[in-house]
């Protein structure tokens, strides 16, 4: 889900960083796809355009157009504040209100492309010097089986274990060797909310978001959501991994009392709570710290970052990101443009030094703390290093509270988001983890069994 999920930006200066969640990033009014005009020059629609109070942000947009304008005369751009919002975003697409290029989260991707939805782009990205140097791994969330492309992966992410270094100390804990393991989760929640009295472990259980964190807990022990057999999709969580994760959280929450006293948090709410210092620890990803330091007055010395518990051998962790997409309904010359307009705005800062630290001093003139966070790089270890050596002078995060997660990093097992109607299945399964946490005698082989033939029914229509 792009932070998977939210409005504030959550995917803060859209003009510098992507966010997509597991719920919506930001929303706006819909704008048409763009046009052909007179004298051979094609006029498209961008997405995601900064608002008035980023004005660095802003400034940098402005800028880049200019200079796109300049190198493509044949190509106009028009701007628009419009985001990914779960809740429109299909009526959206039905109606041909979008944008010709916006970004929506690797959740969608799939079910799209099943659907016939997106534009197909296989030529432009793999006959184009910067799209064509994506990492294959990364792009495989783009294509169907035949191997087209249907969109261009910008932003890539894993889950993580987001933790408050000072509630760490104040409960005997050492903050650089957070938890690895589940039992570990569990024996450090206790400690902090017997020593401190604030929720040792917190849970998104809404919008969606419950099932999403679900999820990436029953990744950590093994499991699966889904199996795709041919043309069939069945679900594939009424089993151990999943049965082990909500038993964990039942523990938490009934035996030792130490996940606090919400359990209907959406994901805007548990970060805002996490940020004042009252949650220990929670499912999230690296780039929550931008939003909680930048918007929600989180102290950064505060934030450690670590990567999932994993329970099993055959454990991953949750990935995922943004894609640019593209207006089925645009033309094919509007489709060429904007795909070079995406590649230039969101991806050359990662081959070019000069809109590598424009951004990077973007985000700190807008007060934006992003600059340095951990995140899945999207080309080869050599463009990396050279990126992380052009934004050095500029970076506004903590490193050290990075480096249980950074160097994990390399060697973890990623894990997609389940490939057929995840956000439906997501909204089922939220109901289960707020049972859970809400009745003590829940049930929890009835709850997966009905959840599951509930969800054989999603996928099956």
């Amino acid at each position: 889900m792009l932070n998977r999920r939210r409005t504030t930006r959550a995917f803060a200066a859209l003009a510098i960083t992507t966010c997509l969640t597991a719920t919506a990033c930001s929303s706006g009014s819909g704008s048409q796809a763009g046009g052909d005009s007179a004298g051979g020059v094609t006029t498209i629609v961008v997405g995601q355009k900064p608002t008035p109070d980023q004005a660095a942000a802003l400034k940098t947009w402005t800028d880049r157009v200019a200079e796109f304008e300049k190198a493509n005369p044949k190509i106009k751009i028009q701007g628009s504040e419009y985001g990914y919002d779960v809740q429109t975003f299909q009526a959206d697409l039905a109606a041909g209100t979008l944008p010709t290029v916006v970004a929506i989260p690797y959740t969608d991707v799939q079910g799209l492309i099943a659907r016939g939805q997106l534009a197909d782009i296989t030529d432009e990205v793999k006959g184009s010097p910067v799209g064509s140097k994506i990492n294959p791994e990364v792009l495989k969330i783009v294509q169907d089986p035949s191997g087209k492309v249907f969109g261009l992966p910008v932003q890539a992410y894993t889950m993580s274990l987001d933790y408050n270094r000072a509630l760490f100390k104040q409960a005997g804990l050492d903050p650089d060797k957070p938890p690895t393991t589940w039992a570990e989760v569990r024996t450090a929640a206790k400690a902090i909310a017997d020593k401190t009295g604030k929720a040792g472990y917190a849970m998104m259980t809404t919008n969606n978001t419950g099932g999403w964190i679900l999820t990436a807990m029953t990744y950590t022990y093994g499991g699966t959501i889904e199996k795709v057999d041919g043309s069939k999709t069945v679900a594939s969580f009424n089993d151990a991994p999943m049965k082990n994760a909500l038993t964990q959280l039942h523990q938490m929450r009934w035996e030792d009392n130490s996940m606090g006293n919400n359990f209907l948090y959406n994901q805007k709410q548990l970060q805002q709570e996490f940020a004042a210092g009252n949650i220990g620890m929670y499912i999230g990803t690296p780039g929550d710290y931008r939003d909680e330091v930048t918007t929600m007055g989180a102290k950064g010395q505060d934030i450690g970052v670590a990567p999932l518990p994993l329970d099993s051998p055959d454990g991953g962790t949750l990935t995922g990101g943004a894609v640019q997409m593209f207006n089925p309904k645009a033309s094919p010359e509007q489709i060429a443009a904007a795909v070079k307009w995406a590649e230039f705005f969101w991806l050359k800062k990662f081959t070019d030094s000069d809109h590598a630290i424009s951004d990077a001093k973007t985000a700190n003139a807008d007060k934006v703390y992003s600059v340095g966070l951990p995140t899945l790089w999207l080309f080869d270890a050599a463009s990396q290093a050279q990126y992380n050596a052009w934004i050095k002078p500029y970076v506004n995060t903590p490193q050290a509270n990075f480096a249980p997660y950074t160097k994990a990093a390399p060697s973890l097992k990623l894990t997609v988001e389940p490939p057929v109607a995840a956000q439906k299945v997501y909204a089922n399964l939220d109901s289960v983890v707020q049972t859970v946490l809400t009745k003590k005698d829940a049930d929890l082989d009835q709850l997966l069994s009905t959840s599951s033939k509930t969800v054989d029914g999603l996928l099956a229509n």
